[in-house]
């Protein structure tokens, strides 16, 4: 037991003792920690500050202009809500005039609203929010847009109990809400679902994008670095064949086997989902191919060939300048950090204010990647496209470089150099 804790003490010294691995392994992470954690708590603050925000200022149609609407009026007043009545002749003209002002929120009272109420009947206030940064923060506007139809229930409850000289509990449910989405220029049944759907993708589909890239990229970086310290990489290089052929065969079978852990992963963590979390079954009813551009899958499948492609060539770039499995994974952690950063950045980035931060966004690895569903719901066919293509762009750039590096002398004249000041 004494020799096991020797070698234990032993290999804590030589990472110590190493600086690759101890500014890999520990410095870097908590460098990154630090900043993904400031970005995803001001995102949070923000978000929260953007409910806040636009759920203070609704909009009205009065379609029936008697007594209990004025009362719901006056209602949302009392609220500290700043209300905009619109003065239309019909609710298309009035969803119109909406798109137009700076509420999210418009109530339409129906005719025969205060009738209803007065005949002890249940009423409807149809509820339309305007959808378009997509973001956790506008599925709060969706709740609490439903959550002020709520609370002037129990109120008009117990003002028509009093009124009649009845018990509340006699009257029931006296309005509900019936709640849609302003996407575009759609109409979107459920629009809770549909945030929560693209809430839940911000979450889980960098974690499988993750896992595509840190499974490839450690998979060609340490299969590189092994050979190079079996001498087995220079001696390929050497054999009178196109050295090509080597490095494209690893990104080959990294990028397949890659891809094979990924698709497993997705069904395993969706199955999971689906199973445990309440809510998920709700998603099926999403009429999302109403929403979506019908060659969506051929984008997502450029994307994701392009980003694997990338990805893995800067970590066999990366691993040409490594001598050993451990420097090798030290270069790496250097990367996976950002790449951790980047891939969450979006899900508080709101992509309704321009076209032209749409088309920024879409020129961004990884970034892009999780952006499609976002951009295809809003069905910029631009950045969509450019999303699409930029990944292989990049991936094909990347090749180029290595193709370069490979065929010339400089792979062994830089590794000659590295060993020469590791000497000295």
């Amino acid at each position: 037991m004494d020799v096991f804790w020797l070698f234990v003490v032993k290999e804590l010294k030589s990472i110590i003792r190493d600086p690759k691995l101890l500014i890999a392994m520990v410095i870097v992470p908590l460098i990154l920690m630090t900043i993904l954690y400031f970005i995803i708590g001001q995102g949070m603050i923000q978000q929260i500050e953007q409910t806040i925000r636009e759920s203070g200022i609704v909009a009205v149609f009065d379609m029936d202009g008697e007594n209990y609407s004025q009362i719901f009026i006056n209602y949302l007043n009392s609220l500290g809500l700043k209300t905009i009545i619109i003065n239309s002749t019909n609710v298309d003209e009035a969803i119109e005039i909406f798109k137009g002002l700076e509420a999210k929120i418009l109530y339409i009272i129906p005719p025969r609203f205060s009738y209803n109420l007065s005949s002890l009947r249940p009423s409807v206030v149809h509820v339309y929010v305007k959808l378009g940064a997509l973001t956790i923060g506008e599925g709060g506007i969706v709740d609490i847009a439903s959550r002020y139809v709520s609370l002037f229930n129990s109120y008009i409850i117990k003002t028509v109990a009093s009124e009649k000289g009845i018990p509340p509990e006699f009257i029931g449910e006296a309005i509900t809400g019936a709640t849609r989405g302003l996407l575009a220029d759609r109409i979107i049944d459920n629009p809770s679902n549909i945030v929560f759907a693209l809430t839940m993708g911000g979450l889980f589909i960098p974690l499988i994008i993750l896992m595509l890239v840190i499974f490839s990229a450690q998979l060609v970086a340490t299969s590189m670095a092994v050979e190079k310290e079996e001498k087995m990489f220079e001696t390929l290089l050497s054999l009178p064949i196109n050295r090509m052929c080597v490095i494209g065969a690893k990104l080959l079978v990294s990028i397949a086997i890659g891809a094979i852990y990924m698709i497993g992963y997705s069904f395993a963590l969706f199955g999971l989902l689906f199973r445990s979390i309440p809510g998920f079954e709700s998603l099926q009813e999403i009429p999302l191919a109403m929403s979506l551009p019908s060659d969506i899958g051929i984008y997502v499948l450029l994307n994701v060939v392009g980003l694997a492609i990338f990805m893995v060539s800067v970590a066999l770039l990366l691993s040409l300048f490594a001598e050993d499995v451990r420097s090798a994974q030290a270069i790496l952690g250097n990367v996976i950090g950002p790449t951790i950063i980047a891939v969450y950045l979006p899900m508080f980035v709101d992509i309704s204010s321009s076209p032209s931060i749409r088309l920024a966004l879409s020129f961004v690895p990884l970034a892009n990647t999780v952006f499609i569903p976002k951009i295809a719901v809003v069905q910029d066919i631009t950045a969509l496209a450019i999303s699409s293509l930029s990944n292989l762009v990049y991936g094909v750039i990347m090749f180029m470089v290595i193709r370069r590096i490979v065929n010339s002398e400089t792979i062994f004249t830089l590794k000659l150099r590295v060993g020469r000041k590791k000497a000295m």
